[in-house]
């Protein structure tokens, strides 16, 4: 077979992962007229411990973006072509407790009236996740948000961009908030508006990186690729997608201060500058949004709407005729169909 039909090529994304994309502006008002200020957020959801079938959903956004708003908005698109508008003020955002810039709001809607895909919590990628799949420089990412030149007025319509991790998050961001911001560094052309957009890992075809760990066990170093050795069925590893994950949430783009020039190539007195996009936004990695969800004040929430849930099912004076399964772990193949999970109740897959 042709090496050409394993190289990496951008993937088609199913249209559904723009569900998850929310508009975040700075007052009602701005959200009905649809003006180009704000930022993007994104939907999670993190299951019950005990009633696993339902979960909390979470808006995920920049904590500069809310703070900038200060009566942050968030714009939803409704299944019957009109938008949901949900008020808040700054006290319903749990941040990070250690500065970095991270939102999070629990958020109620009409689930079965807003269109809407929400992103498994099972779906984040953590250090042990990185560590198996080999996560590194060159793995494809994909962005859904706001392009603010051409978002839609009357209704969310978020686009995709794509781009390459481009740096690990070892060397840190100097924040605005006087922290020093963990974060990858990816090539995918971020501009304002895009604040607070998810980015998502995904290497469509991770055989032809340079991968030497998958599913926690190192690559064979006599691969035969549909050959007979001891190694064909080692090799198939190789042959799957990396990912989805959620890699993380934007935060901001690095630009470049070039002196403005006169004919002669001189620079202009004044010291005058243009900023040029350089292409590398900063991506906070998704176990620091994890750090949100887990702070105390949600976690108790969760386990009230939990116990809730429990004592409303043991209220039922019906017995449902069905067989029960005898409960199983969490395998990768859960892992792996989590993506199929939604907020609340399950959904199907986002389809193409």
């Amino acid at each position: 077979m042709p090496y050409s039909v394993w190289e990496k090529t951008v993937p088609r994304i199913a249209d559904g992962f723009l569900q998850c994309a929310v508009y975040i502006y700075a007052s009602l008002e701005d959200a009905k007229l649809g003006v180009h200020h704000g930022g993007s957020g994104f939907l999670v959801h993190v299951r019950f411990e005990q009633n696993r079938d339902w979960s909390e959903v979470y808006v995920v956004t920049n904590r500069h973006v809310v703070i900038a708003a200060k009566t942050p908005v968030v714009r939803m698109n409704r299944k019957d072509g009109d938008v949901e508008y949900i008020s808040t003020d700054l006290s319903q955002w749990a941040l990070h407790q250690d500065g970095d810039d991270i939102a999070v709001l629990p958020v109620r809607f009409r689930y079965e009236e807003v269109s809407y895909w929400s992103v498994a919590s099972e779906l984040f990628l953590s250090y042990p996740i990185s560590a198996a799949q080999d996560v590194g420089i060159g793995d494809e990412a994909f962005m859904v948000g706001r392009f603010i030149n051409h978002e839609g007025a009357e209704k969310n319509a978020p686009s995709v961009r794509f781009g390459t991790i481009a740096m690990m998050p070892t060397e840190r961001i100097h924040s605005p908030y006087g922290i020093d911001q963990e974060s990858f560094l990816v090539e995918v052309r971020s501009l304002p508006g895009y604040s607070g957009s998810a980015v998502f890992l995904y290497t469509a075809n991770a055989m032809n990186d340079m991968s030497m760990m998958r599913d926690g066990r190192p690559r064979p170093t006599d691969i035969q690729f549909f050959g007979k050795g001891s190694n064909a069925l080692e090799a198939v590893r190789f042959l799957k997608p990396k990912g989805p994950y959620l890699l993380g949430i934007d935060w901001c783009h690095i630009p470049r201060r070039a002196p403005v020039r006169n004919a002669s190539g001189s620079p202009v007195d004044g010291d005058w500058y243009v900023e040029e996009n350089t292409g590398m936004a900063g991506v906070i990695p998704a176990w620091k949004i994890m750090e949100v969800l887990n702070c105390e004040e949600l976690v108790m929430q969760r386990k009230e709407a939990d116990s809730k849930m429990t004592r409303k099912k043991a209220a039922s004076p019906v017995s449902l005729d069905s067989a029960t399964p005898e409960s199983k772990p969490f395998t990768k193949q859960d892992f792996e169909n989590a993506l199929t999970k939604a907020s609340r109740k399950v959904t199907p897959e986002p389809k193409s």
